[in-house]
């Protein structure tokens, strides 16, 4: 009996470590995240079609195997949005990585941003800003890890586990996205992870059948920011300015500057060209002063590290508010847009032109009102040109400020 017991024992723990070992061998062979050397077969794990629920892992990982000379670095706007490979890039910044998250407040940002600047490489940046990225009760994302980055928060050299994307192969999650790599290899509805960190539709034409229409995603997205991102809009959430709080997030925009100029980065920041009913959602929801007073905000810093530094400061574009390519009209049927998804997120077309005037590269397509930089001389004349533009566009596109205003709190 005793026996016989104890080769149950031994068969059910040589199944249990068979088992255990053909996951890991599966997961490997299959590569959901694609951090493993190995082949990449069209039909069966080509398409990286489920890295998205695992991003932060992948992306520390990632930039340390493939160490990039340029950088993006911000939230699912740039994620999308910002191609790595367009020509406006310096030969200097190649190959570029795209380190931006979705849904990562300014903390996120600035310690993967830390993070790579750790490697040695990068020698130029484009940092995409968002306002609610600056949200003071800000938290870090399922995924976060401290202990994946090559450095501390305070600049301390730490020491990651090597080990944690080997260990990922026997887990069950990553079974589960091997199974769902597998069987997506033929949607083209899906968003795919690419190698340098972008991430896009695989079809913007399949993308859009499954969302029935532009508007209705535009909906979708001021309805999100109208009531919970920007709402409720208290005052220390939002008194984004307070040079006291070490934690408020434009003292964490501050280190990064410090951090770009500590390692000698060229880096440019870019405030992002979101769709302008996104900017009537701000105006109803009562953000605008926040809005001008944060982009203030941003270019004080910038002026004040240049100053302690004795060098120049890093330009601020702002391709936000009211011009030829956030104004561009949503259709009403099912309709696609030129530079559009929804009215958070641009198309790479518009991240294209963004680095074609961040780079001061000529184009025989770039708008004359798309993006302006923020100078002391001119800062005020650019936002009361933005109001005025917002003026106008109200004036002239009624029911689009009604459908994004109906989100503002009573």
């Amino acid at each position: 009996m005793r026996r016989s017991a104890r080769r149950y024992t031994g068969i059910f723990l040589g199944l249990a470590f068979g088992l255990y070992a053909a996951t890991g061998a599966f997961n490997f062979t299959v590569d959901p995240f694609g951090l493993f050397p190995g082949p990449e077969i069209r039909g069966f794990n080509k398409i990286k079609a489920d890295v998205d629920a695992h991003v932060r892992m992948v992306k520390a990982y990632q930039v340390r195997q493939h160490p990039p000379a340029g950088l993006i670095v911000g939230s699912s706007r740039a994620l999308l949005g910002v191609p790595t490979d367009d020509p406006a890039w310096p030969d200097a910044a190649r190959p570029v990585y795209n380190l931006s998250l979705y849904g990562g407040y300014l903390y996120e940002a600035m310690r993967y941003f830390q993070h790579a600047l750790a490697l040695g490489t990068v020698k130029h940046a484009v940092l995409s800003l968002d306002l609610w990225m600056f949200d003071r009760d800000w938290v870090t994302r399922p995924g976060f890890d401290e202990n994946r980055f090559l450095v501390k928060v305070d600049g301390s050299r730490n020491t990651p586990d090597a080990l944690e994307p080997f260990r990922a192969l026997f887990a069950w999650d990553t079974l589960r996205s091997s199974l769902r790599t597998i069987s997506r290899q033929d949607r083209m509805d899906i968003l795919v992870q690419k190698p340098d960190g972008t991430s896009a539709w695989r079809s913007d034409a399949a993308w859009l059948q499954s969302k029935q229409s532009h508007r209705q995603q535009f909906g979708y997205m001021e309805r999100m920011f109208g009531t919970e991102a920007w709402q409720p809009a208290q005052e220390r959430r939002w008194n984004i300015t307070d040079t006291d709080d070490a934690t408020s997030p434009i003292q964490m925009f501050r280190q990064m500057v410090r951090d770009a100029y500590a390692h000698g980065v060229d880096l440019r920041i870019a405030i992002s060209p979101s769709h302008a009913r996104l900017w009537e959602v701000i105006y109803a929801g009562g953000m605008w002063q926040t809005w001008e007073d944060w982009k203030r905000a941003l270019l004080k810093i910038t002026l004040e590290e240049a100053a302690r530094e004795n060098k120049p400061p890093f330009p601020i574009w702002d391709f936000s508010g009211y011009n030829t390519i956030t104004t561009e009209d949503v259709p009403r049927d099912g309709s696609p847009m030129r530079w559009y998804t929804d009215g958070s997120h641009f198309k790479p077309l518009v991240g294209s032109m963004m680095l074609q005037r961040i780079y001061h590269k000529p184009a025989d397509q770039l708008p004359a009102d798309f993006g302006r930089r923020l100078e002391p001389n001119t800062i005020f004349g650019t936002l009361a040109d933005i109001r005025a533009r917002r003026d106008r566009y109200a004036a002239t596109h009624p029911e689009e400020v009604r459908e994004a205003g109906r989100w503002a709190p009573n």
